[in-house]
């Protein structure tokens, strides 16, 4: 992972979270499927799954409609020691729909 994506796009924004997002064949989630729950906001185009238990968004992978050739993890779910040298990058998904470089 070469960069990870912050959004403040309104569901992201809400989640908090800092994604990694790959192909989906490079993913592998490893829980059961009672282990987590799913839920997809508006567009219907992805699914986040979240654990029931502590309600932590833990991914999003595609539904059949969305983008097959995306997934993500929630790296906020990660030691912050694994990320301190990962590159964020803020998207404006809000408003301009692009990259926001400091």
């Amino acid at each position: 992972m070469n960069a990870l994506i912050s959004c403040n796009y309104s569901i992201y924004h809400k989640l908090g979270a800092l994604w990694g997002c790959t192909h989906p064949s490079n993913i592998t989630v490893k829980a059961v499927a009672e282990s987590t729950t799913s839920y997809s906001n508006g567009d219907k185009y992805i699914e986040f799954h979240h654990c029931p238990l502590c309600g932590c968004t833990t991914h999003y992978r595609p539904t059949k409609i969305g983008n097959p050739q995306r997934m993500a993890v929630n790296f906020k779910m990660v030691s912050k020691k694994l990320i301190n040298d990962v590159k964020i990058r803020h998207f404006d998904g809000a408003d301009t729909w692009e990259f926001i470089e400091s």
